[in-house]
C-alpha cells in the first residue's frame, strides 16, 4: 500500500470529540496545504472520509442492497467492504466511527475492513457529559440518556430494516463500547481522552499526529488549536447557518465543549446509575462520579 491510499478510524461512542478531532485534521492539513490563507468551511472542506456505516459506500462494496438485509444478514459482511479496494477515495483517509468494533449480529468479526488499515483513533470522554450532549442533540431527556448509556442494546437508527443514509450502528453499553475497541489487537490504537483534547492540547493532538503520520511541528499543531477551539467552530458554523452534520431540532452543533456540565445538570441518582453501572472502565481512565452507598 502507498502512503497516499493509508486510512485509519476515528472512533468513539457519539458525542464524545469525534468531529473536532475531523476538524483539527481537516485545519492542519489545510495550514501545511497549498492554501493555508484560506479559512476553513465546515459544510465544504471536512473531508476526511466517509463515516464507516455510509450505506451508499457498503452497498457500492458488498453489491447488496443494504435495506433488504437484516441486521444478522449485513453485520458480518461489513468487515469485507474495502477488503480489495482502497477506501472510499484515494488519499490518506481517516473515517469516523461510531459503531463498536463487532456487533452482536457481526459472528465475532468486526464492522469495519481491518485490511490494510494504519491503525484507529479512540476517543473518549466522561459518560455523564457524554448524557448531557446528547441530551441537547438528540432533543432527549437526561435520563433517557442515562438509560441509552446503560444500554446494552444501544443503537443509532435502529430498527431491523432502515433505509436513509447510514446503517444501523450498534454500539452497547458506552464501556462496553470503549472496551471493544480500546481491548482490540487487530489494530494499533491510540486513546485520546477528550478531557486532555481541552487541559493538554498541544501534547495529546502532538500524539495524534505523530500517530497519524501528519505535519508534527509545533506551532503548526497550536495553530490549528487556536483555529479550531469551541468558539472559534461556534463562529464559523453561524458563518455557513449551520453545521451540516446537525440533526433537525438541534439548536446547534458546537455548543459548550466544557467538562464537567454533567456532575452540574444529572442528578445524584443519574450520576450514581452511571457510576455503578460503568465503573470499571471510567476507573481504568480516571473518570470520578459520585461516592456509592
Amino acid at each position: 500500500m502507498t502512503e497516499d491510499q493509508r486510512y485509519w478510524y476515528l472512533a468513539s461512542y457519539p458525542k464524545s470529540g469525534n468531529t473536532w478531532c475531523r476538524v483539527f485534521i481537516t485545519e492542519l492539513m489545510r495550514l501545511a496545504g497549498d492554501n493555508p490563507g484560506e479559512e476553513l468551511n465546515l459544510n465544504q472542506d471536512i473531508e476526511t472520509g466517509a463515516i464507516a456505516s455510509s450505506r451508499l459506500w457498503l452497498d457500492d462494496q458488498l453489491g447488496v442492497n443494504s435495506c433488504d438485509l437484516s441486521f444478522s444478514e449485513l453485520d458480518p459482511m461489513r468487515g469485507r467492504a474495502g477488503a480489495s479496494a482502497w477506501l472510499f477515495a484515494e488519499g490518506e483517509r481517516f473515517h469516523k466511527v461510531h459503531d463498536a468494533f463487532q456487533s452482536p449480529d457481526s459472528r465475532g468479526r468486526p464492522v469495519v475492513s481491518t485490511a490494510g488499515c494504519s491503525g484507529v483513533v479512540y476517543i473518549l470522554r466522561h459518560p455523564e457529559d457524554v448524557a448531557v450532549s446528547l441530551s441537547h442533540f438528540f432533543s432527549w431527556p437526561l435520563e433517557h440518556c442515562v438509560d441509552y448509556l446503560l444500554d446494552s442494546s444501544a443503537a443509532l437508527l435502529p430498527g431491523e430494516r432502515f433505509g436513509g443514509n447510514q446503517v444501523r450502528q450498534h454500539m452497547g453499553r458506552w464501556d462496553q463500547h470503549v472496551r471493544s475497541w480500546a481491548d482490540q489487537t487487530q489494530l494499533p490504537v491510540l486513546i485520546m481522552r477528550y478531557e486532555d483534547m481541552l487541559a493538554n492540547g498541544l501534547e495529546t493532538f502532538a500524539k495524534l499526529v505523530k500517530f497519524l503520520g501528519l505535519p508534527a511541528e509545533a506551532e503548526l499543531i497550536q495553530q490549528a488549536l487556536d483555529n479550531t477551539s469551541i468558539d472559534r467552530l461556534k463562529k464559523l458554523e453561524e458563518d455557513v447557518d449551520g453545521f451540516a452534520e446537525k440533526p433537525a431540532g438541534c439548536e446547534r452543533f458546537f455548543r459548550s465543549g466544557r467538562t464537567g456540565e454533567g456532575a452540574e445538570q444529572l442528578s445524584i441518582e443519574q450520576r450514581q446509575r452511571l457510576a455503578k453501572g460503568l465503573s470499571g472502565v471510567m476507573k481504568r481512565f480516571q473518570y470520578e462520579g459520585p461516592e456509592l452507598d
